[in-house]
């Protein structure tokens, strides 16, 4: 049940009153942890010294890039898994999913819609403006697919767990209401699908196992204060 003391937003398509104010609280908070998450660690990188960070990326590469003989022969699946991760497919799922959150004209299906559209609006905004700080080169292996831009913190790893992965959390959060012995099926299937993701811009050898590590760490960051932010708004 809906507070009335909360600062409302009228629901447009039903005059439903929506509280923003948890929301805009949570997302702005989400926002400054998310990118704080990704300096920490390239601070963290810093302070280890480039030469044990590459190392590192070195040794997990060989098991994910170098060392799989595998890779060219799972190239189209690789190729299509890392798509989901790309700009044109994730904006695509953001406005049919925020659509039928819409219009089911209910205000938790509403709140989730705003969640849903800010999500993917501010992983791919933050991931633009650290790639620019940090402005660090692909890494210099042969790209299986073409890859533009700097390499830390990964896009596809950023937005498959910011914003993919707020989908499954919101699928879980509706599972747990009305099936609740099949709530962990969604967190199972969301974990499986984000960890793809990561591992073939590996594969692919278009981005270094840190930046995926930096680019997880932040949408997960993310999508922890955006939970808040719905459990808030949703009372």
């Amino acid at each position: 049940m809906l507070r009335n003391s909360k600062p409302l937003s009228s629901d447009p398509q039903q005059g439903v009153p929506v509280p923003i104010q948890p929301l805009l609280k949570y997302t702005l908070l989400a926002s400054l942890l998310s990118t704080a998450m990704v300096l920490l660690l390239a601070g963290i990188g810093v302070w280890m010294g480039p030469d044990r960070i590459l190392t590192l990326d070195e040794r997990i590469q060989q098991l994910f890039y170098l060392n799989s003989e595998a890779r060219l022969l799972l190239l189209p699946y690789t190729s299509w898994i890392t798509a989901l991760g790309s700009f044109k497919i994730s904006v695509l799922a953001a406005a049919g999913f925020a659509l039928i959150c819409f219009v089911q004209r209910r205000p938790r299906a509403t709140i989730y819609g705003y969640v849903i559209c800010t999500s993917f609006a501010m992983m791919w905004m933050l991931n633009t403006l650290l790639k620019e700080i940090f402005r660090r080169s692909r890494p210099e292996l042969e790209h299986l697919l073409a890859a533009h831009g700097y390499s830390y913190p990964s896009g596809h790893a950023m937005i498959s767990m910011g914003f993919y992965g707020m989908l499954f959390v919101i699928w879980a959060l509706e599972w747990r209401q009305h099936r609740p012995l099949q709530r962990w099926l969604p967190v199972i299937l969301g974990i499986f699908f984000i960890v793809f993701i990561g591992l073939s811009r590996i594969m692919l050898g278009v981005h270094y196992p840190t930046d995926v590590l930096a680019g997880f760490a932040s949408g997960l960051v993310w999508v922890i204060c955006l939970l808040q932010g719905i459990k808030q708004a949703g009372r």
